[in-house]
């Protein structure tokens, strides 16, 4: 069985991050191993102001000195949600610590042009040293424009996507799959760079957002790769497991911050 050491955030309720990622990846055949990075009662959309509680970076660090101490080897690490600079710092050390399994960077910030309330210019410097430690990245196309210092309105071309590429490449990106590409009418695309080359793919776009979406896409993602499929391969699985579940929401009547109901479908992935 592999096994993936998950640094991300905890929401209690509202399925995201680490409550949506866990039971996918541990459905697809991964053991999962949580490392949070901050702890907060409900998520940030919908619910008000959270209960927050950062974890203190001692902890990670003490964490994965005991883990190397008992020989619990690795195969994948996910860096999700860090929250601060001074995470960023410790996760970076974390890597550094860590040699040898593959990186899974998604560097959660921003979405639809802007940064998360929490986030500014500082982050993301912040977040630029983890690019080098990372196997592969998995941006939106809004982290993709801050980190490569494009404006996000150009990125929207074909021609701004492939400098921000280029221009992540140069600043340590390997392998990346960059969501939420503008594509043609009712569709949604995705830049998929492997092994130096890139592919957009286009799919139908489901006219639905919810929270935890990205957690979701990330798992799925993560798991297939994890069980041999390629980064094509595994991206496209993702992206149309996702919009499976949008499809099962808009037929609830539940209220939007409650999540994706993925629990239905897990089943389809094993």
């Amino acid at each position: 069985m592999k096994r993936m050491l998950l640094i991300h955030d905890l929401c209690s309720a509202g399925k995201a991050a680490m409550m949506n990622m866990i039971p996918f990846l541990s459905v697809m055949g991964i053991e999962v191993c949580p490392l949070p990075t901050m702890l907060l009662s409900p998520h940030t959309g919908g619910y008000g102001k959270p209960a927050v509680l950062p974890v203190p970076g001692e902890y990670l660090k003490e964490s994965l000195r005991h883990f190397q101490r008992e020989q619990v080897r690795f195969d994948c690490i996910f860096v999700g949600y860090l929250g601060n600079v001074k995470m960023a710092h410790t996760v970076l050390e974390l890597l550094d610590m860590e040699q040898g399994p593959k990186v899974i960077l998604d560097p959660i910030m921003g979405d639809h042009g802007t940064y998360y309330s929490n986030f500014d210019e500082t982050y993301k410097e912040a977040l630029l040293p983890l690019l080098k430690k990372a196997d592969l990245m998995l941006p939106n196309l809004t982290e993709a424009a801050f980190l490569s210092g494009m404006p996000y309105e150009a990125c929207q071309s074909d021609e701004g996507l492939l400098e921000a590429v280029k221009r992540l490449q140069k600043l340590g990106m390997k392998d990346g799959v960059i969501t939420g590409i503008h594509a043609g009418e009712d569709e949604i695309g995705m830049a998929v760079l492997e092994k130096g080359k890139m592919a957009v793919c286009r799919e139908t776009e489901v006219p639905y957002h919810s929270h935890g979406t990205g957690d979701l896409f990330d798992a799925v993602l993560c798991g297939a790769l994890l069980g041999g499929k390629d980064l094509h391969q595994a991206a496209l699985m993702a992206h149309r497991f996702v919009a499976d579940c949008l499809r099962e929401k808009v037929k609830e009547v539940e209220e939007e911050r409650s999540g994706l109901p993925f629990d239905r479908l897990l089943g389809n992935l094993v």
